[in-house]
């Protein structure tokens, strides 16, 4: 397998050091793991739709865009995310 190096500042590959010490793996390792199990936006999307899907063929749940904006808000809300 090819390797590549990824610059990143002192305090980051800092924290990356100790985060692979208390797990006892590597910080290559540890960033593969992160990559494989982070959706991307549009794996994200997916699930969603495949998620919506089921929800409208089992219960006949069809959230309005409203409804949508507001369990993404609070998702968003939920994670920390200010974006």
């Amino acid at each position: 397998m090819a390797h590549t190096t990824i610059k990143v500042e002192d305090t980051v590959r800092d924290r990356l050091a100790a985060l692979a010490a208390e797990k006892g793996t590597s910080i290559a390792q540890l960033v593969s793991e992160f990559a494989a199990r982070t959706p991307t936006a549009s794996e994200r999307a997916e699930r969603t739709a495949r998620t919506l899907a089921v929800l409208r063929e089992m219960s006949g749940y069809t959230p309005t865009p409203e409804q949508d904006r507001a369990a993404d808000a609070e998702l968003a809300r939920r994670l920390g995310d200010t974006a």
